[in-house]
């Protein structure tokens, strides 16, 4: 059978309270341990992997989002599981002075979500209706009935170098357009070729009903042909910087 240990949603002030009643993964009452001024966020969890389902995902971001309508908070992966209060106190100590700062420098502050995407059918004849040099390679290569592997990597080549370069550039506009309600971004790799990019922006807590005009502010300097998604407020899960030290790392 294994061991009750404690589930970590993240650090947050000692004087913050948990919501009477809250409870998260496995039903369990959510509660602070602390350690003089800051606490880590725990509920007892049986000490086990854990599989990022949805039964496990649900409480652990919702105990994140109503820790953070009432506090700052410092929130942690999915996962985390110690397999004693000790442990967790442990991290504390050996970690206060971070931990503490970390709190200070997230505090009022959330996260947007924001992706820019090419609505197109075919993102390719995008590229080669608006690049002449595209253009021009795709003909002469392809004006062959049998063109040779080397010269069609050459054709892929240059689509993959407009590509980046087209990324970058419209992704500088985008950030740019923002730069005066965003604190801090995160740009993630795109995880498709329409994807121009796709990032995280942290933003004053006090101004989050703001980003949504800011956004269609921006949005006008780009043509139809291209699309901006974003969601949130969300907690600031994107900008955590904490590397905890511990000589027994106690997060399972």
């Amino acid at each position: 059978m294994a061991t009750t240990g404690n589930y970590l949603y993240g650090f947050t002030q000692a004087c913050l309270q948990p919501q009477p009643g809250l409870r998260g993964l496995a039903n369990a009452p959510v509660r602070l341990l602390g350690f003089r001024d800051v606490a880590a966020v725990v509920s007892n969890h049986p000490v086990q992997r854990l599989m990022p389902k949805r039964a496990n995902l649900e409480p652990h971001h919702r105990i994140i989002q109503d820790i953070c309508k009432r506090g700052p908070l410092v929130p942690a992966a999915f996962g985390h599981i110690s397999e004693s209060e000790e442990d967790v106190l442990g991290v504390l100590r050996e970690n206060y002075e971070d931990i503490r700062k970390e709190i200070h420098r997230l505090a009022n502050t959330v996260e947007v979500a924001l992706k820019l995407r090419w609505n197109v059918e075919n993102i390719f004849e995008y590229f080669v209706r608006n690049h002449k040099d595209l253009r021009d390679l795709r003909d002469r290569v392809f004006r062959n009935p049998r063109p040779s592997f080397d010269d069609k990597l050459k054709v892929g080549s240059l689509f993959e170098a407009r590509l980046a370069s087209e990324r970058e550039r419209l992704t500088a506009l985008l950030l740019h357009g923002l730069r005066d309600i965003v604190i801090e971004s995160s740009v993630n790799s795109p995880r498709d070729e329409k994807t121009v990019c796709d990032c995280a922006l942290l933003v004053e807590s006090a101004r989050a009903q703001e980003f949504g005009p800011a956004l269609e502010r921006t949005a006008a300097i780009f043509d139809s042909e291209l699309a901006l998604q974003w969601s949130g407020p969300w907690p600031p899960y994107s900008f955590v910087r904490l590397r905890l030290q511990t000589a027994n790392p106690p997060m399972a």
